[in-house]
């Protein structure tokens, strides 16, 4: 007897099969015996004498199964299995429209989603880029800073010093501060990173040489030597490679001359906590040279705290051991630098240390949860668009009840159905996620052309095999989803005998498909709050009056060389000539230039402590941190900012009168009540003669960022107090140049020609428009905006679809019953309104459920909102409201169709 074996069957079938044959067989061979002349009892007791009983066959029977399962080879499985996904493909090729529409939605959501997920993976999940970094900690000082508020400074020396010595959690400590030099000699000058560290900062990094050696113990110490390590991509692009580059020299714009000792290994980069850049880069900053940072441990110290402290925890320990030691440390610091760090200062600035994991220290408090929120989001459309399908997958269970029905009833178990299903389902998802992997690389491309700067490592994210596996598991895991949903439905054999009428949809089936347009509704809701919140705030910023005017303006760096400009005066006398030979290009309105452009990041990195004549601070009164730009004649004018007053002029240079100007807001703090013009006020202790005169004030302006406070700020000129004295801190300006009409950037050229022919030594520097940096001010905001935008349309739009699927599928449900009421006299407009309130109703539904959900949701958006609250009544009571109108739209169309129902034909066809 020939068997064949389908995959797809289980043994008991085969079992049960034999057993059939089996009988049959011997029922035969019983009527032989019978037509023989045999009674009946001898005929079956004769057959079974020959031919053995049912159980010993059955038993039989089992044992070839067994063996035969045993024998079968991986081939036969593969060709099973390709048989299954070729009938799924075909399946799903006969119906083009499901395959479409399900394909579709599933690949928008599973793209957008691993898009955003391999973002996060990037930015959040993924380690530091250095050996063992979990076992890394930032160490810095915070302090609340009157006016100010809350401040993260660094390490001095003297603090240093303390740590390194006397925290046992702490392993090894080193210190860095990043700053540029102007290289000169060989090809055109250039700006280079440069990173001051001490050696320490190598073995915290656990940082090898590629070539020569890094710094050591030997150059922690003063001396006369001047080293620097340089980057292996310097190494690169500076020297070409050169592999005679050890003992070669660096020479500056400013005379210095640094010997080339190593060259450190390729990728190496220092993190940037937040509070040190406004560009903060998990994948590290860049540095071109490496120079030491000589501490002598004896002293003396000072209370200026500009370094990174970066540690790495010692065997055991964790960064709350660390913190605890920190503290009790910072409690002897009065005792230790009495001179430097006195109970005033400690207890008026809160000052403190700060242990936390470094990955912690460079993402910042709130971009880690921004990113969740982001990510969460385009869950929420995926959910959206696995409720839409899984309304389709009921859809088509319901069209394909009466052909499993057959299947059943002529031999195929659940088990065949279940592979069968699962092949479908699997085969769909799959290829959604395939679909999704390709539009991902492409949303990729979209959100690095958006997306803020300050988001660490996004312009080098790429699509990963993490991502890849995370698009596929999401594919697989709906796919198991919607393979078992036919599964959980009994099949009744009755449905073959009434025609027909068994394929109604059941009430559990409406509940879950009316379930998933709630589940869709809410999920829309709460992105749409969300978008119209993040819409408010940036509507509210762009009302924010910053105080100056970015349009057609030009901004540009440039440091004139201290081997030439060593004194302020010699600065300030080629800054004049330079910005005279600018003004002189046609198309030039203005051009001014200042320490610090506003908007830029720089006045919320540090602040210096000011200090007002004749009005020393008493004891419990707030000494002011605030930021003390240096300004060049013409920046005020060039950037429209009103000065009340007078601002400060050339001839101030000429004269020495000490000009400055201060903001109204910091004037409000220092004088209450009283006219700032004429006052004293200077950066330097309160015992000095020589002061500053105020000669104009800023009535507003806010420099550190649109959703901050008014500025608290002094500028002040070039000149110093002291003539003659060497000093290169006029040196590094920033230029504003207002021009008629046309591209800023497009004065640019001329501008640098200009430069190179006073100075062949003085780097011009990242050129860009001041419409730029304001806008990137606000990009953060914008960019949460945008992705929650998208979010939310996509949200409606699957929303809408599947709204109409629903009450359209309710219609054709309902044609009969609906042909009824017409035929006993029903109104078409009661029809309609019937159709019309049944979306109603579960949009309002969803719309309950969804307002729970957006409470809960959008306070995680708090640190991105300005001026709006997260339960908005504007946006709440607007959101509701397009949700509504979405579902009646939606289901006008099916209530339309409803309406023109012929009630003769509806009879007829049921």
């Amino acid at each position: 007897m020939k068997r064949v074996f389908r995959l797809p069957w289980t043994r008991r079938r085969i079992d049960a099969e034999l057993a059939v044959e089996f009988q049959f067989h011997l029922q035969e061979r019983i009527e032989q015996f019978v037509a023989s002349g045999m009674t009946r009892d001898a005929a079956e007791a004769e057959a079974t004498r020959r031919f053995g009983d049912f159980d010993a066959h059955r038993k039989l029977a089992q044992r070839i199964d067994e063996e035969t399962m045993r024998q079968r080879t991986f081939q036969e499985f593969i060709d099973s299995l390709g048989r299954e996904i070729a009938l799924a493909g075909r399946v799903l090729k006969r119906t083009p429209s499901f395959t479409f529409i399900a394909l579709v939605t599933l690949a928008l959501g599973l793209g957008a989603s691993t898009a955003i997920f391999t973002v996060l993976d990037a930015v959040v999940l993924r380690p530091l880029p250095y050996r063992e970094s979990d076992r890394l900690v930032s160490v810095l000082h915070p302090a609340t800073v009157p006016g100010s508020g809350e401040r993260k400074w660094g390490l001095s020396f003297g603090s240093y010093e303390q740590f390194r010595n006397n925290a046992k959690s702490i392993a090894d400590l080193g210190i860095y501060q990043t700053g540029g030099m102007t290289v000169v000699g060989e090809g055109d000058a250039e700006m280079a990173r440069v990173a001051y560290a001490t050696p320490s900062v190598f073995t915290v990094l656990r940082a090898r040489p590629e070539r020569g050696r890094l710094f050591d113990r030997a150059d922690d110490y003063p001396d006369t030597t001047s080293i620097v390590v340089i980057s292996h991509e310097y190494w690169q692009r500076r020297f070409g490679g050169d592999p005679a580059i050890l003992g070669k020299r660096i020479r500056t714009a400013g005379g210095a001359n640094y010997q080339i000792i190593g060259v450190a290994e390729p990728g190496l980069t220092l993190p940037m906590p937040g509070p040190f850049s406004s560009t903060q880069n998990l994948a590290g900053l860049n540095v071109d040279a490496w120079l030491p940072v000589r501490v002598n441990p004896n002293g003396p110290f000072h209370n200026n705290h500009p370094y990174v402290g970066l540690g790495r925890l010692a065997p055991g320990a964790t960064p709350e051991m660390a913190q605890r030691e920190v503290t009790t440390l910072m409690k002897r610091f009065t005792e230790i630098m009495p001179t430097v760090y006195g109970g005033r200062f400690m207890k008026q600035y809160n000052f403190r240390g700060e242990v936390m994991p470094l990955k912690d220290a460079v993402l910042g408090g709130s971009l880690p949860s921004l990113l969740w929120a982001v990510f969460g989001s385009v869950i929420l459309v995926l959910l959206i668009a696995v409720a839409n399908v899984a309304n389709l997958f009921v859809v088509r269970m319901d069209s394909r009840r009466r052909e499993s029905t057959i299947r059943t009833a002529l031999g195929a178990d659940r088990s065949h159905m279940a592979t069968h299903y699962l092949a479908e389902s699997l085969l769909l998802c799959l290829g959604a996620a395939a679909a999704g992997i390709v539009l991902s690389t492409l949303a990729l491309k979209a959100l690095v052309a958006i997306a803020p700067q300050n988001i660490p490592r996004l312009t080098e994210v790429t699509l990963s095999w993490t991502s890849v596996a995370f698009a596929l598991s999401l594919g697989a895991f709906m796919g198991l989803i919607f393979g078992t949903m036919p599964l959980a439905r009994r099949l009744d054999l009755t449905t073959l005998r009434e025609g027909g009428r068994g394929l109604s949809q059941s009430r559990s089936q409406r509940n879950l498909r009316q379930g998933l347009i709630v589940a869709q509704m809410a999920f829309a809701l709460v992105l749409l709050a969300s978008a119209g919140l993040m819409i408010r705030s940036f509507m509210h910023l762009r009302s924010v009056k910053p105080g100056l005017d970015p349009s057609n303006t030009l901004t540009f760096d440039v440091s004139a060389p201290f081997s030439q400009f060593d004194t302020r005066e010699k600065a300030g006398a080629f800054h004049r000539a330079f910005q005279e030979r600018i003004a002189a290009i046609p198309g030039v309105v203005s051009v001014g230039a200042v320490g610090s452009i506003p908007l830029n990041g720089s006045y919320a990195t540090g602040c210096s402590v000011v200090f007002r004549e004749g009005r020393p601070y008493v004891n419990g009164e707030q000494t002011p941190c605030v930021a003390t730009p240096t300004v060049a004649p013409g920046f005020f004018e060039t950037m429209r900012i009103q000065v009340r007053g007078r601002t400060i002029t050339w001839a101030d240079f000429e004269q020495r009168t000490q000009a400055a100007v201060v903001t109204k807001a910091l004037a409000d703090r220092l004088w209450p009540g009283e006219d700032p013009v004429g006052k004293g006020i200077r950066t330097w202790g309160p015992d000095d003669k020589a002061w500053y005169r105020v000669v104009g004030v800023v009535p507003l302006l806010r420099a550190e960022a649109l959703d901050q406070k008014p500025t608290e700020a002094v500028f002040y000129p070039g000149t110093s107090l002291q003539p003659g004295q060497r000093d290169g801190s006029f040196n590094d300006l920033s230029y504003v140049v207002r021009v008629k009409s046309g591209d800023p950037l497009a004065f640019a050229a001329p501008i640098r020609k200009i430069l190179a022919e006073m100075s062949p030594t003085a780097p011009f520097m990242e050129p860009r428009t001041m419409d730029d940096i304001v806008a990137h001010s606000m990009q953060r905001t914008s960019f949460i905006m945008i992705l929650l935008g998208i979010s939310a349309g996509v949200a409606l739009l699957l929303s809408a679809v599947g709204i109409y699927g629903v009450i359209s599928y309710i219609v054709t449900q309902r044609r009969f019953e609906i042909g009824v009421r017409i035929a006993l006299g029903a109104r078409v407009a009661e029809v309609a309104r019937m159709v019309l309130m049944q979306s109603v109703r579960l949009a309002i539904v969803g719309i309950v459920v969804g307002l729970a959900g957006a409470w809960a949701v959008t306070s995680l958006f708090q640190s991105l909102l300005f001026d709006v609250s997260p339960m908005d009544p504007t946006v709440l009571a607007i959101v509701p409201v397009i949700l509504l109108l979405i579902a009646t739209v939606a289901s006008f169309a099916p209530a339309r169709r409803a309406a023109r129902i012929d009630p003769l034909e509806a009879l007829r066809s049921e």
